[in-house]
């Protein structure tokens, strides 16, 4: 007989083995649960045995394994297996080395260099101490915890990718977003195009489009001064001024035949020392400078009689912020001016340099209601407005009046002789109208009659010539506002500089005549 000891120490490392394999949770481990201890110990595989053999094995004969003094409670158990019914042992050479039936002989005298008897594997794998299963077990184990790994690490540079992604578009944000966008033009054509836009901002004149404007005036409103042309009254005073003409000159048809104009200066504290003559306003030149949101200075006005709707009623319905020298005369801004030894109405003078005490003095609104102001387009500089040359324009108001005729000269602008001097402009603006007379009785308390003209507003065609070359225009009163157009019904652009209008009859006999 073997040493007890050995045996009971092989057991215990079964035992220890089993439990080690029983905590990694092996999926065999409800085979077969041999009940050890630590003094008795039975092993009973008969029942799987005749279970599981393969058919050319034969059973494997029960094997009772008594230890060195018995337990009284495990008798009775010895006993029921040591009655079992032997069978026959089949031939030693049919049965593998490794799968040999455990007998007496053998646990007896156990080989020299195995620790424990050779179970046969397919009734008692979970205490199967071969090398191999422990290998393929731990090879499984490794192989699922190298997939986890491998996720895990997946997951992590999936999380790394999402977070990188996030940092650069936070520091794109914060480092970028002050950063100026890049671009491929030129750098001559955004210095070009910086000054462009920059100039109406700054100091451009709204009447004009050049940008040497006083500051000090921008956003202010404008002034419209009214200025007779009869033959007596020419030369006028200013129009011609070499630092502040009249930035727009109006002209159109009054009575009798004559013409008369109305003066705008977008500047009203830079304006010529003389304007004049000064005359008395008319219902249509009110209404034109309405549409600049233009103060009002005359020297008299016409009334409303009969059929008449004179000037006196335009300025209280339309509330007209006027300087009416009839009204005004405390002799600061008007006066009487006579060089040429004319009769007493064609003398009357405005003081430029008074003009803007006269309008604080007055309580006016002076910033520019913009809503009421036509604002024209400019050209950011000089430049032909077609292909269509223009190097004369004359206009005849109506049948009834003489022309103004104008003729392009090299200095780049029209001049015309007839205000008695060299009248010059940078654009020229024709607009047809439509013109109705009206009769006013007893004139004055003479006994005869006054016919007036007047401006329906009803829209219509025109010319504009500027730089040497023409094109038509189209123009309306829309919203209260002057709106011109060309021929493809986009706003029109002015040249910079000076502007005349001429204002003419498009059913009265008005006519304008153009050469190239």
């Amino acid at each position: 007989m073997a040493d007890h000891k050995e045996i009971d120490d092989i057991l215990k490392e079964v035992k220890a083995r089993k439990e080690k394999l029983d905590k990694k949770e092996n999926p065999f481990s409800e085979v077969g649960k041999p009940e050890t201890d630590n003094e008795d110990v039975t092993i009973d595989i008969s029942e799987n045995e005749e279970a599981k053999a393969p058919e050319e094995e034969a059973p494997a004969e029960v094997a009772e394994i008594p230890a060195e003094e018995p337990a009284p409670e495990e008798a009775p158990q010895a006993e029921a297996e040591a009655s079992a019914p032997e069978e026959p042992e089949a031939p030693a050479e049919d049965v593998p080395a490794e799968e040999a039936p455990l007998t007496e002989e053998v646990i007896q005298n156990p080989p020299t260099d195995e620790l424990i008897p050779p179970i046969p594997q397919e009734e008692f794998e979970i205490i199967d101490d071969s090398e191999e299963t422990d290998v393929n077990y731990e090879a499984q184990l490794n192989e699922e915890e190298q997939a986890a790994k491998k996720k895990k690490i997946m997951v992590i540079v999936a999380v790394c990718v999402v977070a990188a992604i996030a940092i650069a578009g936070v520091l794109y944000a914060v480092l970028g977003k002050d950063k100026e966008p890049e671009t491929t033009a030129p750098p001559t054509t955004v210095t070009t195009t910086e000054t462009t836009t920059a100039a109406p901002v700054l100091d451009i004149n709204p009447l004009t489009g050049e940008n040497d404007y006083n500051k000090d005036a921008i956003g202010k409103r404008p002034v419209a001064c009214v200025v007779e042309n009869s033959q007596p009254a020419r030369p006028q005073w200013g129009i011609d001024d070499e630092t502040n003409p009249p930035d727009i000159i109006l002209q159109g048809e009054v009575e009798g035949g004559e013409t008369r104009m109305l003066w705008f200066f977008a500047d009203y504290t830079n304006m010529p020392e003389n304007i004049g003559p000064t005359r008395s306003a008319r219902p249509p030149y009110i209404r034109f400078s309405e549409m600049f949101d233009a103060i009002f200075i005359h020297w008299g006005m016409s009334s409303t009689t009969d059929d008449y709707y004179g000037a006196d009623s335009v300025f209280i319905d339309d509330d007209v912020d006027h300087i009416n020298e009839m009204q005004y005369g405390d002799g600061s801004l008007f006066g009487r001016y006579n060089p040429r030894g004319v009769s007493l109405e064609h003398t009357g003078c405005i003081y430029g340099e008074n003009v803007a005490s006269a309008i604080e003095g007055e309580g006016f609104r002076t910033d520019v209601d913009k809503a009421s102001f036509s604002q024209f387009n400019f050209n950011s500089e000089i430049q032909k407005l077609s292909d269509t040359p223009c190097t004369y324009l004359s206009l005849r108001y109506s049948s009834r009046t003489h022309t103004t005729d104008w003729t392009y000269q090299e200095d780049g602008m029209y001049h015309t002789p007839d205000f008695n001097n060299d009248v010059k402009r940078e654009n020229l603006l024709v607009l047809m109208d439509e013109t109705e007379y009206i009769t006013k009785s007893n004139y004055k308390g003479s006994g005869s009659n006054e016919v007036y003209c007047n401006y329906r507003f009803a829209g219509g065609t025109g010319k504009l010539a500027s730089n040497g070359t023409v094109i038509d225009v189209t123009w309306a009163r829309e919203d209260g506002l002057l709106v011109v157009k060309d021929s493809a019904g986009k706003p029109v652009s002015l040249n910079p500089g000076k502007t005349w209008i001429g204002w003419g009859s498009s059913n009265n006999g008005g006519s304008v005549e153009i050469t190239g």
